[in-house]
C-alpha cells in the first residue's frame, strides 16, 4: 500500500530539470553560433559606421555626443558578445589552447553586461534631455550641456565598470593542470566566499539597471504623449514658417528618440522581468536546480541585447536626413577615392 507519505516524498524527488544538458548545448549552439553570431557582425559593421558618422558631424550638439556615447558602449557590447559565441563554438572547443574557451565566456559575458549597462544608463540619459525639452524648452540649452552630458557619460561608463570589479576578484585567471593533455592551461579560479560576492555583483549589477529601465519608461510616455499634442498642435496652428521649421526638427528629434527607448523597451523587458523572477524564485538562480534553463534563457537575452545595439542605425536612417547625408558623404569620398586609385593604376599600365 502506498502511503500519503511516500506519495509526497515521491512527488518531491521528481522535481523534473526543465532543460537537459543536451538540450541546452543544442539551444545555446544554435541560438549563440547561428543566429547570434550574424547579429554580432552586422551589428559590429554598422555601430563602427554610426561612430565615424556621428564624429563626422562633429561633438557641440549634447544629443550627437549621447549617441556617439550610445554607438560605442553598443560597439562593446558586440565585440564581447562576438567573442563569447566563437568560444561556444564546437570547432573551437575542440582546438589545442592554451585556455578553456568555455570557461573564458564567462569573463567575456561579464564583459558584455558591462557595456549593455553603460547603454541602459545613456538611453535613460538621452530619453531624460529630450522629456527636458519638451517641459522646459526654453532653459534646455544651460541644462544640458555639451560638456555635462561628456561628464555623465564618462561617470556611467566608470560607475558601471567598478560595479564588475567584485566578479573579477572572485573569480580569477589560473593555471590548472589537465591531465589528459599532460600540461597547464590557463581556466578559472573562485576564492572562497566566490558565492557572497556573486550575490553582491548581482544585485549592484541589476538594481541600477533596472531603476533606469523604469525611468526609461516613464520618460518614453512622456515623450509619446508629446508627439500626440504635437501632432494635434501642428493642425490647428498657423505660425511663422521658421517656427514650423523648428518645431517640426524637434519633433523628428523626439520621435527619434522614442523609437529607440521603444525598441530598446521591447529588447529588456525580458531581462528586467527574469530579474524579478530571481528574486521570487531562488531556484531560477545560476546555481539553482533550474540552472541549465536560466542558461538558455539569458542566451536569448544577450540576443536580445545585441539586436538592440545592431538596430539603431536603421532609426538613424529613416529619421534624421543629416544622418543619412553624412552616410552618403563618407561613400562618396570612399568610393571616389577607389575610382581615382584605379584611374591612376590603369594610367601607370599604359605608360
Amino acid at each position: 500500500m502506498i502511503t500519503n507519505e511516500s506519495i509526497h516524498v515521491g512527488y518531491v524527488k521528481v522535481e523534473a530539470i526543465l532543460v537537459s544538458d543536451k538540450m541546452l548545448s543544442y539551444f545555446t549552439l544554435i541560438n549563440s553560433w547561428g543566429i547570434g553570431q550574424c547579429v554580432a557582425i552586422f551589428g559590429l559593421v554598422v555601430n563602427v559606421l554610426n561612430i565615424v558618422v556621428f564624429v563626422r558631424q562633429g561633438l557641440r550638439d549634447p544629443v550627437n555626443i549621447s549617441l556617439l556615447g550610445l554607438s560605442v558602449s553598443d560597439f562593446g557590447s558586440l565585440v564581447f558578445f562576438f567573442l563569447a559565441n566563437l568560444c561556444w563554438t564546437p570547432s573551437i572547443v575542440k582546438l589545442d589552447l592554451p585556455f578553456y574557451p568555455v570557461q573564458l565566456m564567462y569573463f567575456l559575458a561579464w564583459g558584455h553586461i558591462v557595456f549593455t549597462r553603460v547603454t541602459t544608463g545613456i538611453t535613460a540619459w538621452i530619453t531624460f534631455e529630450r522629456c527636458l525639452c519638451i517641459v522646459t524648452p526654453l532653459k534646455i540649452r544651460s541644462i544640458v550641456t555639451p560638456s555635462r552630458t561628456v561628464a555623465f557619460i564618462i561617470v556611467i561608463y566608470i560607475v558601471m565598470f567598478s560595479s564588475a570589479i567584485p566578479v573579477f576578484y572572485a573569480t580569477r585567471v589560473v593555471w590548472l593542470f589537465d591531465s589528459s593533455r599532460n600540461k597547464s592551461i590557463l581556466g578559472v579560479a573562485r576564492i572562497t566566499h566566490n558565492a557572497y560576492v556573486q550575490k553582491v555583483a548581482f544585485w549592484i549589477n541589476n538594481v541600477l539597471p533596472t531603476a533606469f529601465f523604469i525611468f526609461i519608461t516613464i520618460c518614453t510616455v512622456i515623450l509619446v504623449k508629446a508627439l500626440q499634442k504635437n501632432t494635434k498642435w501642428k493642425e490647428q496652428s498657423v505660425s511663422s514658417q521658421k517656427r514650423a521649421s523648428t518645431a517640426s526638427r524637434d519633433s523628428k528629434v523626439v520621435k527619434m528618440v522614442t523609437i529607440i527607448s521603444t525598441v530598446f523597451i521591447a529588447c529588456y523587458t525580458p531581462g528586467t522581468v527574469l530579474f524579478v523572477a530571481i528574486l521570487v524564485y531562488p531556484e531560477l538562480a545560476f546555481g539553482g536546480k533550474q540552472k541549465n534553463l536560466v542558461v538558455a534563457i539569458f542566451s536569448v537575452l544577450i540576443e536580445l541585447e545585441g539586436i538592440n545595439s545592431s538596430t539603431n542605425i536603421f532609426i538613424y536612417l529613416t529619421m534624421s536626413s543629416k544622418f543619412k547625408s553624412t552616410c552618403y558623404d563618407i561613400f562618396c569620398i570612399y568610393c571616389n577615392k577607389i575610382s581615382q586609385r584605379s584611374e591612376n593604376y590603369n594610367h601607370q599600365l599604359t605608360d
